[in-house]
This record gives structure tokens, sequence and C-alpha cells, in this order.
């Protein structure tokens, strides 16, 4: 077995340092392309000589984890007693700020043909009360769209006001009404929250069509309040998953796979962080719960 676990991780993808009294007792090859040093001069030897960074070094030996920039790399560190663990962030990072990039150019396109809706829908005068439906139905969205665009460049969130959660469940309903189509449901969204509403309408979207997705019924939207912050979640019975932080990460599914760009969740994340927040997943039996929390106010 010992064996076993050695042979593991001289092939791991994650970096390994082992030390004791500020000496490298051993550190993989991947940790070694990391930190670039060459295994046979650092073993043995001081920490610092492997780490040859003091931030770095004080994290080994205080413990902690955090992402620092090491000879051209983004590493996100982890530091155990005795253990350091390395991981290369540094295509993540790049693929983020393509991403970015892209964002800010397709928020940029759309936002010209979208001012030029609204006028245009607010010109038709519907004949039938069903045509009226519909005409409201493509100005909500038209203003939806509007918002998520103004997300998309990095504005800040839209005007506050106070409203109870339940009065999103429509508009959800009627824009997911193909998938929720012999789809079990329950939604028990009871609180009043005061901040802007189409953003909370937007996360609620991604989460609910992420687990309509990928999820296995019965599929629950929760809503709890904890002192002055809010939980707003979506729980289903799906099997457990091997990672949940990077599907948070663009371009990332779970083991389910599926169609689409794997974004959604992303948008979560940066949605719930311009309100002050942050978007969360984990297993909690027998469910998994995507969720985010943010101000009451």
């Amino acid at each position: 077995m010992t064996e076993a676990l050695a042979q593991a991780w001289e092939e791991a993808m994650e970096g390994l340092v082992l030390h004791r009294e500020r000496r490298v007792l051993y550190l993989n090859p991947k940790a070694a392309e990391l930190l670039e040093v060459r295994r046979e001069k650092v073993v043995g030897h001081s920490l610092l000589l492997a780490l040859r960074d003091h931030r770095l070094e004080a994290l080994a030996l205080h413990g902690g984890e955090r992402a620092l920039e090491v000879r051209g790399r983004l590493l996100k560190a982890r530091a155990l007693p005795g253990r350091l663990y390395l991981w290369d962030e540094t295509e993540a990072k790049r693929r983020l700020e393509a991403l970015e990039e892209a964002t800010q150019v397709l928020a940029h396109e759309l936002r010209t043909p979208l001012a030029g809706m609204g006028p245009l829908l607010e010109a038709l005068t519907p004949k039938t009360p069903q045509e009226k439906e519909v005409l409201d139905l493509l100005k909500g969205e038209v203003a939806r769209l509007s918002r998520l665009v103004k997300d998309l460049s990095l504005t800040q969130p839209g005007p506050k006001r106070t409203f109870a959660l339940e009065e999103l469940w429509p508009r959800l309903e009627r824009l997911l009404q193909e998938r929720l189509r012999g789809r079990r449901v329950e939604v028990h969204l009871a609180h009043p929250v005061r901040t802007d509403p189409e953003v909370v309408f937007q996360i609620l979207l991604n989460l609910l069509d992420n687990a309509l997705k990928y999820g296995q019924d019965p599929i629950r939207l929760v809503s709890l309040a904890e002192g002055n912050h809010f939980r707003l979640e979506v729980r289903d019975r799906g099997p457990e998953l091997p990672d949940y932080e990077n599907l948070f990460l663009p371009h990332h599914r779970g083991f389910q796979g599926g169609t689409g760009e794997g974004l959604g969740l992303y948008l979560v994340r940066r949605l719930a962080r311009n309100l002050g927040g942050e978007a969360y997943a984990f297993r909690q039996e027998p469910e998994n719960v995507f969720g985010v929390h943010f101000p009451l106010d």
C-alpha cells in the first residue's frame, strides 16, 4: 500500500512538498515543475531553497490556503502540518480573463439592438387579451436581457426594492415551462428581501435551469434567512459530484455531461458577488445544494 501511494504521488497532477524542521523530506515531480527546481538539489536541504519564496515558506510553516503569483505562475497553495499542496491555476486565470474580454464584446454588441427593441414593442397595439399577454412577456424579457447585458458589463446592480421572493416564480414558470413539464419542483420561497429583483431572478433562473438539466427530482427551491444574511438555494436528488467548486469556473460541468457552454453557474457567482454575496455548492445527503448568499439589504 505504501509503495502504491508513493507511486501515485509521483504521477499526481498536483504538487506535494513534505517537510520537517524547515527541511525538505520529499517533493513530487509536479511540485518540482511548479517550483522550477531539481529534486536532487533540494531534498534534504532547507525549505526556502525549494520554495524560493518567503510567502510560500511562511504559509508552509504556519498553515492556511492562498493563491500566489510565483515565478510567472498563479499557484494555489494549501498548507497542513508538514505538507504543502500546490495547484497550477495559471490556465484557469487565463481562461477567466479571456471570458471577461469576450463578455465585454458580447455586451457591447447586444446593447444597441436591445435598446431598439424596447421602443418597437411599445409601438405595438395588441388587439386581443392573448396578444397583450404575449406582448407583456416580450417586454419583460427584453428588460431582463437588458439587465443581463449590464451585469455582463460589470456594472453595479440596478435599483433595490423590497419584494417577496415568491413573486418571481410565475416568471420562472413561464420561461421554463417546457423543461418543467413532467418534472417535480417544490417551491419554498417565503422571505421578503431588499435588493435588485432582476439580479435575483437571473440567479434563480440559472440555478433552476442547471438543476433541470443535470439534477433529479424532486427539485426544491428554498430560501433561508440567517441574521442579516439570506440564502437562496436550489436542491436536487442527483448523485454526488466529484467536485463542486470547479463547477463555478467557465466551461466546467459535472460528470453528467450535457450540452451548453458551462457558463450558468459562473454567471451565478458573478451576479452574487455583485450583490455583495457569494455562490456555493456542496453535498447534503440526499441532495446536491447549489445556492447563493447575500445581505438582506
